[in-house]
């Protein structure tokens, strides 16, 4: 019985750890986002963390450390959404492809509007501040790219997409046309209407903009 209450506190304390860590990196990211990184400060931190500056140095040990570790979990949440199955929209070809396709689309819209700041971060400003974030975020873009040239190169065989162009230099085309239209409508838009976006990103992806 003792064993067992023992467990029981250390993992009740081992959670209040991971949510007090998670606030951290919250506030950290609403703070960069802010005021930029550079403007930014650890009293800045802590006091939109409500924490006193010990508890800051409990789970890091700068300013740097903190943003790291904020793209380290924006690196880690984008490689779990890259492995769901809806984000394999061509891997079953069927009457509703369109809609799985629209599917996977909006869920990543989703993502970056949930965590516009960090994405804003990460995207914008991390390859200036963090040493090894162009390798981190090149693993995520050549897994992003990877995914959605295997779509292609599925829906090509199928005879839905054409084949003028390789799949490998659409996915280069369609991922940087998402960062750059996420980013800009999520945080300019006054109203989100993600199903909307997601349906125009795959209309001009499936058909661009020339008269038929």
């Amino acid at each position: 019985m003792k064993n067992r209450r023992t467990k029981g506190q250390i993992d009740r304390a081992s959670r209040a750890r991971e949510r007090r860590r998670k606030e951290l990196l919250d506030a950290a990211t609403r703070v960069f986002a802010r005021k930029g990184y550079w403007n930014a400060s650890i009293t800045d931190i802590i006091g939109a963390a409500s924490v006193a500056r010990g508890t800051f140095y409990l789970y890091f040990s700068s300013k740097q450390e903190i943003f790291a570790a904020i793209v380290d979990k924006f690196r880690e949440e984008e490689m779990q959404l890259i492995s769901q199955p809806g984000q394999h929209a061509g891997s079953r070809i069927g009457a509703d492809w369109r809609q799985r396709t629209d599917a996977a689309v909006r869920s990543w819209f989703e993502f970056f509007c949930r965590n516009l700041d960090a994405a804003k971060l990460v995207i914008r400003d991390a390859n200036m501040i963090d040493p090894s974030a162009p390798g981190k975020r090149e693993d995520v873009r050549r897994a992003v790219k990877s995914l959605i040239a295997e779509n292609i190169s599925r829906m090509q065989a199928a005879g839905i997409y054409h084949r003028k162009v390789s799949a490998e230099m659409a996915a280069n085309f369609l991922q940087a046309m998402f960062e750059a239209t996420a980013l800009s409508y999520l945080q300019n838009a006054k109203k989100r209407d993600l199903a909307k976006l997601a349906e125009q990103y795959v209309e001009f992806m499936l058909n661009g903009i020339l008269a038929r």
